[in-house]
């Protein structure tokens, strides 16, 4: 989808052999945030039940997106291959 940018967790499993990944968020604009526990997959759909929560407006995307910025700048984050 045409300017839309899928980034992940780049971590090392060596060095966190107990992280998980699990929480999901999307930011637009700096003054939308989707954030919620869905995995994103068929199967999950089908049998999980989760939960999210939509802003709009106020500081909590603005904050968000400038976070994810500095997880990226930082190489936390990397762009999905």
């Amino acid at each position: 989808m045409p300017g839309l940018s899928l980034w992940h967790w780049a971590r090392d499993p060596s060095a966190h052999a107990h992280s998980r990944r699990h929480a999901k968020l999307a930011v637009a604009d700096r003054r939308t945030l989707f954030l919620g526990s869905a995995d994103l997959t068929e199967s999950a759909a089908r049998r999980d039940i989760e939960a999210g929560v939509l802003v709009h407006g106020g500081e909590a995307p603005r904050r968000a997106a400038e976070h994810v910025l500095e997880l990226q700048r930082l190489g936390i984050l990397r762009p999905m291959p």
